[in-house]
Formats: structure tokens, C-alpha cells, sequence
């Protein structure tokens, strides 16, 4: 009986080992926002259509992208018939996140640019960064919220 006394307070020592019980400790906020696609697919022209075309490219931002479309197809992607109708003056952009998506400011003006060139710009972008709509604006005139169609 002596021996069970003494391993029942060894027991409650060592359980105790002098650690106070606390409440629950808070944590941060978990991250919020878009997340960015790592892998994103680049919206070129062929047979008249807007065709995603996947390209390991890795991290791109807004600006790049416009950039990228302005420049055209890889000499590979352009032998698959592959183009781009983004003006090359349409580079440099400006890429903003606001509440509702992404505004868009490139160097030319926007209604200028064909259906094509406005899907190619949007999609990209969306598949870059997966957010509500784009607004593009340029040369005094803007395409508001727009979606990839």
C-alpha cells in the first residue's frame, strides 16, 4: 500500500512538472487575398480565336504580362500559328489591385485595342492572378470589369 501511495505521488509530481494550465493562445490571421498562379497559361491568337497556350514561365506580374503579350509568340509558338494582336505600344503597364480585381493602365489607347487583344490581356491576367475582373485604361478611355470570355 506504501508503494501505492508513493507512485501515485510520483505520478501527480511528474504530471504537474510545474507547468501552469494557460488559456488558448492566439495565432495569426491565416494569409488572405488572390493567390497567384505559379504556372500560368499565356493567351495568344490562332485561327482567329483567344487559345491558352501553356508556357513555363514561372512567377510573372501584371506588368510582364502585357509586356510579354506585346512582344508576341515564341519563334516555336508563331510555327504552331500563334499570334498576338496586343500592340507592341501597349507595353509599359501598370497593374493595381483594388477591391474588385486588377486596374490596368497600358500605353495605348484601349479602344483602340481588337476583341482579341482585350481577351488576351484579361485572360492572361486572370489566370495569372485569379481576382474578380480587370479594368483597362488607356488613352483616355477605359473597358470596365472585365471577365475572361
Amino acid at each position: 500500500m506504501r508503494q501505492l501511495g508513493l507512485v501515485v505521488l510520483a505520478l501527480v509530481v511528474l504530471a504537474a512538472c510545474g507547468i501552469r494550465p494557460t488559456g488558448v493562445i492566439p495565432g495569426l490571421e491565416a494569409p488572405s487575398g488572390p493567390v497567384e498562379n505559379p504556372t500560368p497559361s499565356i493567351y495568344w491568337v490562332a485561327d482567329g480565336q483567344v487559345v491558352p497556350v501553356a508556357r513555363v514561365q514561372g512567377s510573372l506580374t501584371g506588368r510582364d504580362v502585357v509586356a510579354l503579350l506585346a512582344q508576341g509568340p515564341s519563334t516555336a509558338e508563331q510555327e504552331r500559328g500563334l499570334r498576338t494582336e496586343v500592340p507592341f505600344d501597349a507595353a509599359p503597364a501598370t497593374v493595381d489591385r483594388v477591391a474588385d480585381g486588377l486596374d490596368v493602365t497600358v500605353s495605348t489607347d484601349v479602344s483602340l485595342l481588337s476583341a482579341n487583344a482585350v481577351r488576351q490581356i484579361v485572360c492572361t491576367l486572370l489566370d495569372v492572378q485569379a481576382v474578380g475582373s480587370v479594368n483597362l485604361r488607356g488613352g483616355g478611355h477605359s473597358l470596365e470589369f472585365r471577365k475572361c470570355a
